[in-house]
C-alpha cells in the first residue's frame, strides 16, 4: 500500500506541473484530509514558533502566485513557513492551493504552519467560491470534510515570544497569555462567532475611527482597533510586533501605529480587478524583518491596456530608491521584490 507521504508528494508534483489534481480519486483526496486533521488536532490554538520564518498573508485561491513565491524563495522544506489563512474563495484554484499546502504539511509538519482565516469558516467558503468550485471539481461531501480540517487549524502564532501573528487582529477579550492558552480546538461554528477567536480572524486596525476598540461596521462583525488598543495590548503581553493579514494592501504590506502592526497580503492583482502587489514577510534569527513583494501580472489587452500602464507606473514608483532610510533598499530577483528591514526591540 502506498504511504500517505508518497501520495502527498505525487499530488504536490501534479499541482506544480499541471495546476490540477486530475487522475487522483476522491478517496485519495479524503486520505489527505484525514491525515492533515490528525496532524493538526494535537496542536494548540496558539502555535509557538521560532525565527527564522517566512510569513504569508491571504492567498485566496491564486495558485500561480503561490508558486511564484516558491520560485523566488525556494520550495518547502527550504524555509519554515507560516500562513495566516484565507487559502480559499475568490480565486479559481482554491482546491489546489489548500491541497498543496496540506500535502506539504503532511510531508514537513515542522516546517509548514497553517492558521485559520475567516474564509476557513463554512459560512464564508459556502458563499464566496470554495463550495461551488468543489462541487464542480469534486463534490459537496469533500467540501464538508474540508470544514473538519479547518476546525483544527490554529488561530494565532507567537514567534520567539516577540511577534504575535493572526489573520484578523487583536481583541479586548485577551486579558493575559492565559486567554490564548485557554482557546480550545476544534473551533466549531459557535466558538468561532464570539470573543477572542472571532477577533483573531476578523478584527481590523483603524487609524482614524477609534483609539481603542469599536464596532466593525464595515464587516458587521468583530471590532476595529486603534493605536491606544495596540499600545495596551502589546504592553500587556510584552510584544514587539503584531502581524496580520485580512486586508488588501497596495504595496503588499503596510505598517501602522509606529510600525507596531503590519498587514501582509500575498495575493497580487486580487480578484483580477485590483492593481495591488502581493508580499510575504521574512523574520531572520535576529528578528529583523524584510519583505518579498510580487508584482501583479496582467495581460495588456485592448480592454485593460490603460490599467496595465497605470500599474506599471505605480510599481516603478514603488521600486524607485527612497530618500527615507527607514524604507530600506530595493532588490531585483527572478520576480521583482522589495526589501524593508526593521530591527525589533530586544
Amino acid at each position: 500500500m502506498e504511504s500517505i507521504e508518497n501520495l502527498a508528494q505525487r499530488m504536490i508534483c501534479r499541482i506544480i506541473k499541471f495546476r490540477d489534481l486530475e487522475g487522483f480519486s476522491n478517496a485519495e483526496v479524503l486520505l489527505i484530509l484525514k491525515k492533515s486533521k490528525q496532524i493538526m488536532r494535537p496542536l494548540p490554538a496558539m502555535l509557538e514558533l521560532e525565527a527564522p520564518i517566512t510569513i504569508f498573508g491571504d492567498i485566496h485561491g491564486q495558485l500561480a502566485d503561490l508558486l511564484r513565491y516558491f520560485n523566488v524563495i525556494g520550495y518547502p522544506p527550504k524555509h519554515s513557513l507560516l500562513f495566516l489563512g484565507d487559502y480559499v474563495d475568490r480565486g479559481g484554484f482554491s482546491f489546489e492551493v489548500i491541497m498543496i499546502l496540506l500535502c506539504y504539511k503532511i510531508k514537513y509538519p515542522n516546517k509548514i504552519h497553517l492558521l485559520r482565516g475567516n474564509h476557513e469558516c463554512f459560512k464564508m467558503n459556502r458563499l464566496y467560491g470554495f463550495h461551488e468550485e468543489l462541487k464542480r471539481k469534486r463534490n459537496s461531501i469533500i467540501w464538508n470534510k474540508f470544514q473538519d480540517v479547518f476546525n483544527e487549524m490554529a488561530l494565532c502564532a507567537l514567534i520567539g515570544r516577540k511577534i504575535l501573528c493572526m489573520h484578523g487582529g487583536i481583541s479586548e477579550h485577551a486579558k493575559s497569555w492565559q486567554s490564548f492558552y485557554d482557546l480550545k480546538k476544534p473551533h466549531k461554528p459557535k466558538k468561532c462567532d464570539e470573543g477572542l477567536a472571532l477577533d483573531l480572524m476578523w478584527a481590523d486596525p483603524s487609524q482614524e475611527k477609534c483609539s481603542t476598540y469599536s464596532i466593525n461596521h464595515l464587516r458587521s462583525i468583530s471590532v476595529i482597533f486603534g493605536e491606544q488598543a495596540v499600545t495596551d495590548f502589546m504592553k500587556l503581553l510584552g510584544l514587539s510586533l503584531i502581524v496580520r493579514a485580512h486586508e488588501v494592501s497596495q504595496e503588499g504590506f503596510q505598517f501602522m501605529f509606529q510600525k507596531r502592526v503590519v498587514t501582509v497580503f500575498s495575493a497580487p492583482f486580487y480578484c483580477g480587478n485590483d492593481s495591488n502587489c502581493g508580499a510575504i514577510m521574512h523574520v531572520d534569527p535576529n528578528f529583523e524583518v524584510s519583505f518579498t513583494v510580487l508584482r501583479p501580472r496582467i495581460i495588456a489587452t485592448s480592454e485593460n491596456f490603460a490599467l496595465a500602464q497605470s500599474m506599471e507606473k505605480n510599481y516603478n514608483q514603488l521600486l524607485a530608491p527612497s530618500p527615507d532610510p527607514n524604507r530600506g533598499r530595493h532588490l531585483a530577483k527572478k520576480e521583482s521584490s522589495t526589501r524593508l528591514n526593521v530591527v525589533l526591540d530586544k
